[in-house]
Protein backbone atom coordinates (compact mmCIF):
# COMPACT_ATOMS: atom_id res chain seq x y z
CA UNK A 1 0.00 0.00 0.00
CA UNK A 2 3.13 2.43 0.96
CA UNK A 3 4.41 1.56 -2.14
CA UNK A 4 1.49 2.05 -4.21
CA UNK A 5 1.37 6.12 -2.87
CA UNK A 6 5.27 6.29 -3.33
CA UNK A 7 4.38 5.54 -6.71
CA UNK A 8 1.53 7.70 -7.38
CA UNK A 9 3.32 10.56 -4.93
CA UNK A 10 6.64 10.19 -8.10
CA UNK A 11 4.00 9.92 -11.26
CA UNK A 12 2.71 13.12 -9.83
CA UNK A 13 6.20 15.24 -9.12
CA UNK A 14 7.17 14.03 -12.74
CA UNK A 15 4.29 15.16 -14.37
CA UNK A 16 4.23 18.50 -12.67
CA UNK A 17 7.65 19.15 -13.75
CA UNK A 18 7.26 18.05 -16.78
CA UNK A 19 4.06 21.10 -17.14
CA UNK A 20 6.75 23.58 -15.56
CA UNK A 21 9.14 23.08 -18.13
CA UNK A 22 6.63 23.06 -21.51
CA UNK A 23 5.59 26.33 -19.62
CA UNK A 24 8.59 27.92 -19.62
CA UNK A 25 9.62 26.95 -22.88
CA UNK A 26 6.48 28.67 -23.96
CA UNK A 27 7.61 32.06 -22.24
CA UNK A 28 10.23 32.30 -23.54
CA UNK A 29 9.56 31.59 -27.25
CA UNK A 30 6.67 34.11 -26.54
CA UNK A 31 9.57 36.63 -25.07
CA UNK A 32 11.89 36.07 -28.28
CA UNK A 33 9.38 37.26 -30.42
CA UNK A 34 8.33 40.33 -28.94
CA UNK A 35 11.89 41.54 -28.70
CA UNK A 36 12.13 40.58 -32.49
CA UNK A 37 8.89 42.20 -32.83
CA UNK A 38 10.08 45.22 -30.28
CA UNK A 39 14.06 45.72 -33.23
CA UNK A 40 11.83 45.87 -36.16
CA UNK A 41 9.79 48.60 -34.69
CA UNK A 42 12.85 50.69 -33.51
CA UNK A 43 14.32 49.83 -36.94
CA UNK A 44 11.03 51.48 -38.67
CA UNK A 45 11.44 54.29 -36.05
CA UNK A 46 14.90 54.88 -37.14
CA UNK A 47 14.30 55.00 -40.68
CA UNK A 48 11.47 57.26 -40.51
CA UNK A 49 13.13 59.53 -38.60
CA UNK A 50 15.65 59.86 -41.32
CA UNK A 51 13.03 60.03 -43.64
CA UNK A 52 11.14 63.31 -41.60
CA UNK A 53 15.00 65.02 -41.29
CA UNK A 54 14.85 65.04 -45.09
CA UNK A 55 11.70 65.99 -45.40
CA UNK A 56 12.34 68.88 -42.66
CA UNK A 57 15.71 70.42 -45.17
CA UNK A 58 13.65 70.32 -48.11
CA UNK A 59 10.66 72.17 -46.55
CA UNK A 60 13.27 74.64 -45.27
CA UNK A 61 14.58 75.44 -48.55
CA UNK A 62 11.15 75.83 -49.92
CA UNK A 63 10.31 77.78 -47.43
CA UNK A 64 13.33 79.86 -47.91
CA UNK A 65 12.57 80.08 -51.61
CA UNK A 66 9.19 81.40 -50.61
CA UNK A 67 10.31 83.77 -48.44
CA UNK A 68 12.80 85.15 -51.03
CA UNK A 69 9.92 85.26 -53.18
CA UNK A 70 7.92 87.26 -50.76
CA UNK A 71 9.80 89.85 -50.08
CA UNK A 72 10.75 90.47 -54.10
CA UNK A 73 6.49 90.80 -54.50
CA UNK A 74 6.21 92.75 -51.78
CA UNK A 75 9.20 95.46 -52.80
CA UNK A 76 7.37 95.34 -56.80
CA UNK A 77 3.84 95.75 -54.96
CA UNK A 78 5.43 98.82 -52.57
CA UNK A 79 7.03 99.93 -56.37
CA UNK A 80 3.75 99.37 -57.83
CA UNK A 81 1.74 101.82 -55.44
CA UNK A 82 4.09 104.81 -55.64
CA UNK A 83 3.39 104.22 -59.19
CA UNK A 84 -0.02 104.12 -58.92
CA UNK A 85 -0.06 106.80 -56.99
CA UNK A 86 2.11 108.75 -59.33
CA UNK A 87 -0.35 107.84 -62.39
CA UNK A 88 -3.56 108.91 -60.24
CA UNK A 89 -1.85 112.26 -59.86
CA UNK A 90 -1.42 113.00 -63.12
CA UNK A 91 -4.58 111.32 -63.98
CA UNK A 92 -6.38 113.90 -62.17
CA UNK A 93 -3.94 116.32 -62.77
CA UNK A 94 -5.30 115.63 -66.76
CA UNK A 95 -8.93 115.28 -65.92
CA UNK A 96 -9.45 118.71 -64.95
CA UNK A 97 -13.09 119.60 -65.43
CA UNK A 98 -14.07 115.83 -66.31
CA UNK A 99 -14.49 115.20 -63.20
CA UNK A 100 -17.38 117.55 -62.57
CA UNK A 101 -18.62 116.20 -66.11
CA UNK A 102 -18.67 112.75 -64.34
CA UNK A 103 -20.39 113.36 -61.11
CA UNK A 104 -23.26 115.43 -63.46
CA UNK A 105 -23.26 112.79 -65.59
CA UNK A 106 -23.73 110.40 -63.06
CA UNK A 107 -25.97 112.48 -61.26
CA UNK A 108 -28.19 113.01 -64.46
CA UNK A 109 -28.20 109.18 -65.19
CA UNK A 110 -29.63 108.42 -61.53
CA UNK A 111 -32.63 110.75 -61.94
CA UNK A 112 -32.95 109.86 -65.59
CA UNK A 113 -33.15 106.44 -64.33
CA UNK A 114 -35.55 107.28 -61.69
CA UNK A 115 -37.84 108.97 -64.22
CA UNK A 116 -37.66 105.60 -66.67
CA UNK A 117 -38.10 103.24 -64.39
CA UNK A 118 -41.83 104.70 -63.97
CA UNK A 119 -42.23 105.52 -67.69
CA UNK A 120 -44.53 103.90 -69.98
CA UNK A 121 -41.71 103.57 -72.67
CA UNK A 122 -39.99 101.41 -70.57
CA UNK A 123 -41.73 98.78 -71.51
CA UNK A 124 -41.20 99.57 -75.31
CA UNK A 125 -37.52 99.57 -74.32
CA UNK A 126 -36.56 97.53 -71.47
CA UNK A 127 -32.85 97.13 -72.73
CA UNK A 128 -32.17 101.20 -71.74
CA UNK A 129 -32.67 100.32 -68.19
CA UNK A 130 -29.06 98.24 -67.96
CA UNK A 131 -27.60 100.92 -69.64
CA UNK A 132 -28.62 104.21 -67.32
CA UNK A 133 -28.09 101.51 -64.32
CA UNK A 134 -24.18 101.27 -65.34
CA UNK A 135 -24.08 105.18 -65.76
CA UNK A 136 -25.95 105.74 -62.45
CA UNK A 137 -23.93 103.02 -60.38
CA UNK A 138 -20.14 103.76 -62.34
CA UNK A 139 -17.66 104.40 -60.27
CA UNK A 140 -15.48 105.44 -63.96
CA UNK A 141 -15.11 108.29 -66.28
CA UNK A 142 -16.97 107.48 -69.35
CA UNK A 143 -15.47 107.38 -72.17
CA UNK A 144 -16.67 109.42 -75.74
CA UNK A 145 -18.69 106.64 -77.08
CA UNK A 146 -20.50 105.33 -73.69
CA UNK A 147 -21.44 109.63 -73.47
CA UNK A 148 -22.65 109.41 -76.79
CA UNK A 149 -25.02 106.49 -76.01
CA UNK A 150 -26.29 108.41 -73.12
CA UNK A 151 -26.75 111.27 -75.17
CA UNK A 152 -28.93 109.00 -77.96
CA UNK A 153 -31.40 107.54 -74.83
CA UNK A 154 -31.95 110.77 -73.31
CA UNK A 155 -32.73 112.42 -76.96
CA UNK A 156 -35.01 109.12 -78.03
CA UNK A 157 -36.90 109.59 -74.71
CA UNK A 158 -37.48 113.29 -75.58
CA UNK A 159 -38.79 112.18 -78.93
CA UNK A 160 -41.07 109.57 -77.53
CA UNK A 161 -42.92 111.42 -74.98
CA UNK A 162 -44.44 113.21 -78.01
CA UNK A 163 -45.25 110.61 -79.91
CA UNK A 164 -48.21 108.12 -80.61
CA UNK A 165 -46.70 104.72 -80.62
CA UNK A 166 -48.16 100.86 -81.64
CA UNK A 167 -46.34 97.90 -80.25
CA UNK A 168 -46.41 94.86 -78.54
CA UNK A 169 -45.67 94.23 -75.10
CA UNK A 170 -46.65 91.68 -71.71
CA UNK A 171 -49.55 93.06 -69.74
CA UNK A 172 -50.60 91.99 -66.70
CA UNK A 173 -54.41 92.28 -66.66
CA UNK A 174 -56.62 92.92 -63.00
CA UNK A 175 -57.24 88.50 -63.21
CA UNK A 176 -53.94 88.05 -62.88
CA UNK A 177 -53.10 86.48 -66.12
CA UNK A 178 -50.09 87.95 -68.06
CA UNK A 179 -50.95 88.74 -72.03
CA UNK A 180 -48.92 90.10 -74.92
CA UNK A 181 -50.99 92.43 -76.38
CA UNK A 182 -50.93 95.43 -78.86
CA UNK A 183 -50.31 98.50 -77.19
CA UNK A 184 -51.22 102.05 -77.76
CA UNK A 185 -48.78 104.38 -76.30
CA UNK A 186 -49.56 108.50 -75.97
CA UNK A 187 -46.05 109.93 -75.13
CA UNK A 188 -45.60 109.79 -71.61
CA UNK A 189 -49.14 110.12 -69.96
CA UNK A 190 -51.18 107.38 -71.24
CA UNK A 191 -51.29 103.80 -72.43
CA UNK A 192 -53.88 101.62 -73.78
CA UNK A 193 -54.87 97.97 -74.73
CA UNK A 194 -58.24 95.78 -75.71
CA UNK A 195 -59.99 99.48 -75.04
CA UNK A 196 -58.00 99.12 -71.00
CA UNK A 197 -55.83 101.99 -69.83
CA UNK A 198 -52.47 100.74 -68.44
CA UNK A 199 -50.11 101.81 -65.94
CA UNK A 200 -46.30 100.75 -65.74
CA UNK A 201 -44.83 98.67 -62.69
CA UNK A 202 -41.07 98.62 -62.10
CA UNK A 203 -41.49 95.73 -59.40
CA UNK A 204 -43.01 93.79 -62.38
CA UNK A 205 -41.26 94.79 -65.17
CA UNK A 206 -44.09 95.01 -67.60
CA UNK A 207 -47.35 97.17 -67.83
CA UNK A 208 -50.56 96.73 -65.58
CA UNK A 209 -54.52 97.10 -66.32
CA UNK A 210 -55.19 100.11 -63.75
CA UNK A 211 -57.47 98.57 -61.05
CA UNK A 212 -59.98 101.35 -61.35
CA UNK A 213 -60.74 102.29 -65.00
CA UNK A 214 -62.63 105.34 -66.04
CA UNK A 215 -66.39 105.32 -66.78
CA UNK A 216 -67.32 103.41 -70.17
CA UNK A 217 -67.70 106.41 -72.30
CA UNK A 218 -64.09 107.20 -71.48
CA UNK A 219 -63.13 103.30 -72.60
CA UNK A 220 -65.20 103.40 -75.32
CA UNK A 221 -63.23 106.56 -76.42
CA UNK A 222 -60.21 104.82 -76.21
CA UNK A 223 -60.91 101.35 -78.36
CA UNK A 224 -61.95 104.11 -80.85
CA UNK A 225 -58.77 105.73 -80.92
CA UNK A 226 -56.78 102.20 -80.80
CA UNK A 227 -58.69 101.39 -83.99
CA UNK A 228 -58.20 104.93 -85.61
CA UNK A 229 -56.16 105.62 -88.15
CA UNK A 230 -56.60 109.32 -88.34
CA UNK A 231 -57.33 112.16 -85.74
CA UNK A 232 -59.24 111.21 -83.05
CA UNK A 233 -59.84 112.16 -79.38
CA UNK A 234 -58.73 110.19 -76.16
CA UNK A 235 -58.90 111.26 -72.18
CA UNK A 236 -55.28 111.32 -70.55
CA UNK A 237 -54.29 111.01 -66.97
CA UNK A 238 -51.24 112.84 -66.40
CA UNK A 239 -50.73 111.16 -63.09
CA UNK A 240 -50.79 107.40 -64.47
CA UNK A 241 -54.05 106.53 -63.23
CA UNK A 242 -54.46 108.37 -60.00
CA UNK A 243 -56.78 110.76 -61.55
CA UNK A 244 -58.72 108.15 -63.03
CA UNK A 245 -59.09 106.31 -59.40
CA UNK A 246 -59.95 109.73 -57.84
CA UNK A 247 -62.86 110.22 -59.68
CA UNK A 248 -64.33 107.21 -59.88
CA UNK A 249 -64.11 106.70 -56.40
CA UNK A 250 -65.92 110.21 -56.01
CA UNK A 251 -69.35 108.59 -55.00
CA UNK A 252 -72.96 109.02 -56.82
CA UNK A 253 -76.03 109.99 -56.50
CA UNK A 254 -76.38 106.47 -55.50
CA UNK A 255 -73.66 106.23 -53.50
CA UNK A 256 -74.87 108.97 -51.57
CA UNK A 257 -78.13 108.15 -50.89
CA UNK A 258 -76.96 104.37 -50.02
CA UNK A 259 -74.96 106.21 -47.41
CA UNK A 260 -78.09 107.92 -45.68
CA UNK A 261 -78.92 103.88 -44.94
CA UNK A 262 -82.61 103.27 -43.61
CA UNK A 263 -83.62 106.51 -42.45
CA UNK A 264 -82.71 107.94 -45.92
CA UNK A 265 -84.50 105.55 -47.48
CA UNK A 266 -87.65 106.49 -45.19
CA UNK A 267 -87.09 110.25 -45.86
CA UNK A 268 -87.28 109.51 -50.27
CA UNK A 269 -89.90 107.52 -49.95
CA UNK A 270 -92.01 109.69 -47.86
CA UNK A 271 -90.78 112.81 -50.20
CA UNK A 272 -91.82 110.85 -53.20
CA UNK A 273 -95.11 110.27 -51.64
CA UNK A 274 -95.18 113.69 -50.70
CA UNK A 275 -94.86 115.21 -54.42
CA UNK A 276 -97.26 112.42 -56.29
CA UNK A 277 -99.53 113.91 -54.01
CA UNK A 278 -98.95 117.12 -54.22
CA UNK A 279 -98.72 116.64 -58.13
CA UNK A 280 -102.07 115.53 -58.18
CA UNK A 281 -103.43 117.89 -56.25
CA UNK A 282 -102.09 120.28 -58.58
CA UNK A 283 -103.58 118.85 -61.20
CA UNK A 284 -107.17 118.52 -59.63
CA UNK A 285 -107.09 122.28 -58.51
CA UNK A 286 -106.04 123.40 -61.98
CA UNK A 287 -108.68 121.51 -63.44
CA UNK A 288 -111.17 122.59 -61.24
CA UNK A 289 -110.09 126.20 -61.78
CA UNK A 290 -110.45 125.94 -65.20
CA UNK A 291 -114.29 124.45 -64.81
CA UNK A 292 -115.08 126.61 -62.35
CA UNK A 293 -113.72 129.68 -64.38
CA UNK A 294 -115.98 128.16 -67.28
CA UNK A 295 -118.73 127.90 -65.33
CA UNK A 296 -118.67 131.65 -63.80
CA UNK A 297 -119.30 132.61 -67.99
CA UNK A 298 -122.41 130.75 -67.79
CA UNK A 299 -123.81 130.74 -64.06
CA UNK A 300 -127.18 130.10 -65.15
CA UNK A 301 -126.86 126.99 -66.44
CA UNK A 302 -125.22 124.46 -63.55
CA UNK A 303 -123.16 121.97 -64.13
CA UNK A 304 -122.16 119.19 -61.61
CA UNK A 305 -118.71 118.28 -62.87
CA UNK A 306 -117.80 121.23 -60.71
CA UNK A 307 -117.76 123.12 -57.32
CA UNK A 308 -119.28 126.36 -58.61
CA UNK A 309 -121.66 124.18 -60.52
CA UNK A 310 -122.85 122.44 -57.92
CA UNK A 311 -123.23 125.17 -55.77
CA UNK A 312 -125.62 127.20 -58.75
CA UNK A 313 -127.69 123.94 -58.88
CA UNK A 314 -128.62 124.36 -55.37
CA UNK A 315 -129.07 127.69 -55.33
CA UNK A 316 -131.77 127.42 -58.39
CA UNK A 317 -133.36 124.14 -56.91
CA UNK A 318 -134.03 125.65 -53.90
CA UNK A 319 -134.45 129.65 -55.20
CA UNK A 320 -138.04 129.42 -53.84
CA UNK A 321 -136.86 129.04 -50.37
CA UNK A 322 -136.73 131.91 -47.78
CA UNK A 323 -133.16 133.74 -47.60
CA UNK A 324 -132.28 132.35 -44.33
CA UNK A 325 -133.01 128.75 -45.69
CA UNK A 326 -131.16 129.47 -49.08
CA UNK A 327 -128.33 130.64 -47.22
CA UNK A 328 -127.90 127.94 -44.78
CA UNK A 329 -128.27 125.55 -47.93
CA UNK A 330 -125.48 127.69 -49.66
CA UNK A 331 -122.82 127.59 -46.58
CA UNK A 332 -123.40 123.78 -46.40
CA UNK A 333 -122.39 123.19 -50.24
CA UNK A 334 -119.54 125.90 -49.49
CA UNK A 335 -118.43 124.04 -46.75
CA UNK A 336 -118.28 120.52 -48.63
CA UNK A 337 -116.79 121.64 -51.57
CA UNK A 338 -114.04 123.40 -49.53
CA UNK A 339 -113.48 120.25 -47.85
CA UNK A 340 -113.27 118.72 -51.10
CA UNK A 341 -110.81 121.39 -52.60
CA UNK A 342 -108.33 121.52 -49.69
CA UNK A 343 -107.93 117.33 -49.06
CA UNK A 344 -104.83 116.59 -49.11
CA UNK A 345 -103.23 119.76 -48.36
CA UNK A 346 -102.93 118.84 -44.81
CA UNK A 347 -100.43 115.66 -45.43
CA UNK A 348 -98.27 117.40 -47.78
CA UNK A 349 -97.58 119.99 -45.03
CA UNK A 350 -96.76 117.58 -42.64
CA UNK A 351 -94.50 115.40 -44.46
CA UNK A 352 -92.63 118.86 -45.53
CA UNK A 353 -92.10 119.44 -41.95
CA UNK A 354 -91.43 116.00 -41.15
CA UNK A 355 -88.85 115.16 -43.44
CA UNK A 356 -85.87 117.74 -42.08
CA UNK A 357 -86.56 116.10 -38.64
CA UNK A 358 -85.88 112.80 -40.15
CA UNK A 359 -82.72 113.96 -41.35
CA UNK A 360 -81.76 115.68 -38.42
CA UNK A 361 -82.87 111.97 -36.70
CA UNK A 362 -80.59 110.33 -39.39
CA UNK A 363 -77.25 113.11 -38.39
CA UNK A 364 -77.40 112.66 -35.12
CA UNK A 365 -77.82 108.67 -34.73
CA UNK A 366 -74.57 108.67 -37.81
CA UNK A 367 -72.65 111.36 -35.37
CA UNK A 368 -73.37 108.54 -32.35
CA UNK A 369 -71.66 105.95 -34.66
CA UNK A 370 -69.02 108.43 -35.83
CA UNK A 371 -67.79 108.90 -31.95
CA UNK A 372 -68.17 105.30 -31.20
CA UNK A 373 -65.79 104.59 -34.11
CA UNK A 374 -63.52 107.55 -32.66
CA UNK A 375 -63.44 105.72 -29.21
CA UNK A 376 -62.62 102.45 -30.61
CA UNK A 377 -60.10 103.35 -32.70
CA UNK A 378 -58.54 107.15 -32.10
CA UNK A 379 -58.57 109.90 -34.19
CA UNK A 380 -55.19 108.90 -36.55
CA UNK A 381 -56.85 108.40 -39.45
CA UNK A 382 -58.99 111.81 -40.06
CA UNK A 383 -60.84 109.83 -43.19
CA UNK A 384 -61.80 107.44 -40.73
CA UNK A 385 -63.75 110.87 -38.81
CA UNK A 386 -64.74 112.63 -42.50
CA UNK A 387 -66.40 109.82 -43.78
CA UNK A 388 -68.64 109.16 -40.55
CA UNK A 389 -69.30 112.65 -40.55
CA UNK A 390 -69.89 112.53 -43.87
CA UNK A 391 -72.32 109.47 -44.06
CA UNK A 392 -74.07 111.35 -40.97
CA UNK A 393 -74.66 114.86 -42.70
CA UNK A 394 -75.99 112.56 -45.97
CA UNK A 395 -79.50 112.50 -44.41
CA UNK A 396 -79.52 116.04 -43.29
CA UNK A 397 -79.53 116.78 -46.91
CA UNK A 398 -82.10 114.42 -48.23
CA UNK A 399 -84.58 115.62 -45.79
CA UNK A 400 -83.73 119.12 -47.01
CA UNK A 401 -83.99 118.44 -50.63
CA UNK A 402 -87.15 116.69 -50.08
CA UNK A 403 -88.71 119.12 -47.98
CA UNK A 404 -87.89 121.93 -50.18
CA UNK A 405 -89.75 120.88 -52.95
CA UNK A 406 -92.74 119.60 -51.01
CA UNK A 407 -92.86 123.65 -49.40
CA UNK A 408 -93.12 124.84 -52.66
CA UNK A 409 -95.99 122.90 -53.56
CA UNK A 410 -97.95 123.07 -50.35
CA UNK A 411 -97.52 127.10 -50.92
CA UNK A 412 -98.73 126.36 -54.24
CA UNK A 413 -101.98 123.81 -53.71
CA UNK A 414 -102.51 126.18 -50.15
CA UNK A 415 -102.92 129.13 -52.73
CA UNK A 416 -104.86 127.77 -55.58
CA UNK A 417 -107.42 126.52 -52.98
CA UNK A 418 -107.63 129.72 -51.28
CA UNK A 419 -108.39 131.24 -54.50
CA UNK A 420 -110.85 128.73 -55.41
CA UNK A 421 -112.99 128.97 -52.07
CA UNK A 422 -112.68 132.73 -52.41
CA UNK A 423 -114.29 132.17 -56.13
CA UNK A 424 -116.73 130.03 -54.16
CA UNK A 425 -117.65 132.33 -51.73
CA UNK A 426 -117.82 135.47 -54.11
CA UNK A 427 -119.90 133.92 -57.10
CA UNK A 428 -122.39 132.34 -54.13
CA UNK A 429 -123.22 136.04 -52.81
CA UNK A 430 -123.60 137.11 -56.02
CA UNK A 431 -126.25 134.51 -56.11
CA UNK A 432 -127.70 135.23 -52.56
CA UNK A 433 -128.14 138.85 -54.01
CA UNK A 434 -130.50 138.12 -56.69
CA UNK A 435 -133.19 136.95 -54.50
CA UNK A 436 -132.83 140.78 -53.13
CA UNK A 437 -133.32 142.46 -55.95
Amino acid sequence: MIKNILALSLCATFAFSLNLDSLLQDVKKDSNQELAQERQRLQEFINNKNEQATLLKQSKAVLSTLEAKGEALKKQIDENEVLLEEKETELNSKAANLGEMFGSVRQTSADFLTNYQNSLTASQDPEKLEVLSKFANSKKLPNLEELTVFWHIVLDEIIKSGDISKYNADVILNSGEKTNEEVTRVGLFAAVANGKYLTYSNDMKSLVELAVQPRQKILDEAKAFENSNSIANITIDPTRGTLFEMIENNPTIMDRVHQGGIVGYIILALGALGLLVALYKMIVLNIASIKIKSQIKKIDTPKTNNSLGKIADIFYKNINDSINDLEIKIGEAILKETNNIKKGQSFVKLLAAVTPLLGLLGTVTGMIATFQAITLFGTGDPKLMAGGISTALITTVLGLITAIPLLFSYTYISSKSEELVSILEEQSIGLLAKTLK
